[in-house]
């Protein structure tokens, strides 16, 4: 005869071994903000993420960890940064001299080098698989938190690319943006209002026998979405995607190119209340005439990060804006015949500044030529965990996807507390 516990199903002995855990030990069995995390003065401090992927694998020598007098440093020189033993690529001066504000972590490590896996895993906290598509890091915080803005997405991709809303369906799917200075693509109505309004009450007529008849969860959700949407292109917040509404001189600042639009736009959006924005920066497959195509690239996005950085300090919003740099992995440090670095997920490196993070910090360390991690690895669940405490989110909060599996934010991660002090 089956015991009482034998009964349950795997969700609720699961739930059970949990509570019984904290109760008899007084620990959990799943990483979440503990006592010491939640003590922490800067946690919880960010209320929006600016989050910048480099498609394609940034090299890490030639930006956040160059090795001067290395046989593998290639053409690449270090510049200081004003931090005793710190330098960066000689190609981003703009940061090195922000570097206060900034953090890097030199110790990131993952273990495929397919750019689709690698980069997944790096912005979901999940390893890919064929069963399960995981959510980006903002559907996680809009699932935990609620949603941050009455009518605007509180996900926007710009630039295209990244996980979509996976398991968690319509409701939390990001917004794209192709190009940022042609505004949000397709938001006017094709007809006036009236006219609008009586196509959308025979669309609703029409729908609703199957409204009726298949009247589940996704269902609803994507009703939902239609409906937000059509209410969201009757705004005014539709304004904030025209870069026009700034000046010339900021347009200017921040680069004419669709990276450092971009960025603008990301800051316009986080200050109408926007949580989560990506911002993309692809072509960093570099596997040939690195010299040729690097320098530039590297110094366009130097120069745009820098420029959010001072502009999010003149609006307020540097302590509450979380900026994220990274990318799917590293390149090889041994520079191949064609005069470039193909791929390395053994080690690379990332950014985070703003939103309770203390600037001036080097984490984790590389060895000589740049191959290996050699102190305080940080893997991608890590990497997202330490965005998801910048949030706030709790990490130990189960959610359930359609099949009933149960998955937490950044699948067990341990945050990098260091930068937060």
């Amino acid at each position: 005869m089956k015991s009482p516990f034998q009964k349950l199903d795997s969700l609720s002995r699961r739930a059970f071994a949990e509570k019984t855990a904290a109760t008899a030990l007084g620990v959990s069995l799943f990483p979440g903000i503990d006592r010491a995390i939640a003590a922490a003065g800067n946690v919880g401090k960010a209320k929006h993420v600016i989050y910048i992927y480099m498609g394609g694998g940034m090299t890490h020598l030639d930006t956040f960890d160059p090795k001067p007098g290395a046989d593998t440093q290639g053409q690449t020189k270090a510049i200081d940064t004003g931090v005793a033993g710190v330098q960066l690529s000689e190609y981003m001066p703009d940061l090195a001299k922000r570097f206060k504000d900034i953090a890097v972590v030199r110790s990131l490590t993952q273990r495929t080098g397919a750019h689709g896996g690698a980069s997944y895993w790096m912005q979901t906290g999940y390893q890919e698989n064929a069963a399960i598509r995981h959510p980006n890091m903002g559907g996680w915080a809009q699932k935990l938190l609620g949603k941050a803005h009455e009518q605007l997405p509180d996900t926007i991709h710009i630039g295209g690319g990244g996980p979509g809303s996976g398991f968690l369906g319509a409701t939390f799917a990001p917004l794209p943006i192709g190009d940022p200075s042609k505004g949000l693509p397709n938001s006017k109505l094709p007809v006036k209002q009236q006219q609008m309004n009586q196509r959308l009450k025979a669309l609703a007529g029409l729908n609703e026998p199957f409204l009726k008849k298949y009247h589940t969860e996704e269902v609803q959700a994507y009703s939902d979405f239609y409906d937000n949407t059509l209410e969201f292109l009757k705004g005014k917040e539709l304004e904030v995607f025209d870069l026009k509404k700034e000046k010339k001189e900021t347009r200017d600042a921040y680069g004419n190119g669709g990276f450092g639009q971009g960025l603008l736009l990301a800051k316009r959006l986080v200050k109408t209340g926007v949580r989560f924005v990506r911002v993309s920066n692809g072509g960093w497959d570099m596997h040939g005439d690195l010299w040729n195509r690097g320098p530039g690239k590297i110094n366009g996005f130097s120069k745009g990060i820098s420029t959010l950085i001072d502009d999010l300090k003149a609006e307020g919003l540097f302590d509450s804006t979380l900026v994220v740099l990274t990318t799917e992995f590293g390149r090889t440090p041994v520079i191949n015949q064609r005069g470039g670095r193909d791929h390395h997920p053994r080690c690379f490196s990332g950014m985070i500044a703003g939103g309770g993070i203390q600037g001036g910090q080097v984490y984790g360390k590389t060895d000589k030529r740049a191959i290996a991690v050699e102190e305080k690895p940080v893997s991608p669940a890590d990497f997202n965990a330490t965005i998801a405490t910048a949030l706030g989110l709790d990490r130990e909060k189960r959610v359930f996807a359609p099949n009933g599996r149960p998955f937490f934010v950044a699948d067990g991660g341990k945050p990098i507390m260091e930068l937060f002090s």
